[in-house]
């Protein structure tokens, strides 16, 4: 058989890959791009897990990515760190976390953050979050036009009212920013009974667990300057962050997301 004729029978026979070509492209659109190898790997391998099939494993889905020109780009940019350290001087706490982010259990070990993203218009949208570091949870956040004393409290108050009662010390981690050495903020720290706990000062690895969240969202709703005002910009970060929490699957929960990784060790 001529080389030819080789190629002409080899073109013609069905692609064996065709269908798994197909579940790729769903997965990256769905996503919106952000999903790389790894993750589009398990939540394919997931999908067919489900199905009683036998799993791709990620080389095949490595070559197909490859193939189809599906790369995610979106983490080679930079963003821009918010420094919430500007402001009125209070009380600093010990750094009773000392990195150790590794949890057992349901809050007991916490961390919040904020920062800040600048629509078109110039308005400025302020993005305080609750992560838990059991199953990287979001389990409060709040979203508002001015970094005050405030609405840095409402994401505390809404943790509080939530949280049930553990039978164990839960404690809640921070940077310097001046509301968290606010006496405020420490005030409701004692009434929800829960401990505090601060980086120290310039050390931007010590609550690095929180600042991945801001990361990742930065990276994947785009641009903050391509939403026009601060309400299209609010809406954008509540939505990602619901999609964080039920939909956006993370490696190190086994290829699940945060809610899924609660509901089957809670069941």
């Amino acid at each position: 058989m001529s080389v030819f004729q080789y190629w002409q029978k080899k073109l013609q026979e069905p692609d064996a890959d065709e269908e798994l070509k197909q579940h790729v492209k769903d997965v990256f659109k769905a996503h919106k791009g952000n999903y790389g190898v790894p993750r589009v790997t398990a939540a394919i391998r997931k999908m067919y897990e489900n199905q009683g099939r036998e799993k791709p494993n990620h080389k095949r889905i490595q070559r197909i990515m490859s193939e189809l020109g599906l790369n995610s780009s979106v983490y080679r940019k930079r963003t821009r760190k918010y420094d919430s350290s500007k402001g009125p001087r209070g009380r600093v706490a010990k750094n009773r976390l000392r990195r150790r982010n590794m949890a057992d259990r349901p809050y007991q070990k916490l961390v919040t953050d904020v920062t800040e993203l600048k629509a078109t218009n110039g308005g400025k949208a302020y993005l305080e979050v609750v992560k838990d570091l059991w199953s990287n949870r979001i389990v409060s956040w709040t979203v508002s036009s001015h970094p005050n004393l405030e609405s840095a409290l409402k994401p505390l108050n809404r943790l509080i009212n939530d949280l049930p009662q553990t039978g164990y010390q839960v404690t809640l981690h921070s940077d310097q920013g001046w509301q968290y050495q606010h006496r405020s903020w420490r005030k409701l720290l004692k009434h929800g009974r829960i401990k505090q706990s601060m980086s120290r000062r310039s050390t931007c690895l010590d609550n690095a667990a929180c600042e991945t969240v801001f990361d990742k969202l930065k990276t994947e709703i785009g641009p903050a300057k391509s939403y026009a005002n601060y309400q299209a910009l609010k809406t954008a970060i509540d939505e990602w962050i619901k999609y964080y929490n039920t939909a956006r699957i993370q490696i190190k929960l086994g290829g699940q997301s945060p809610l899924e990784f609660e509901q089957q060790l809670v069941a």
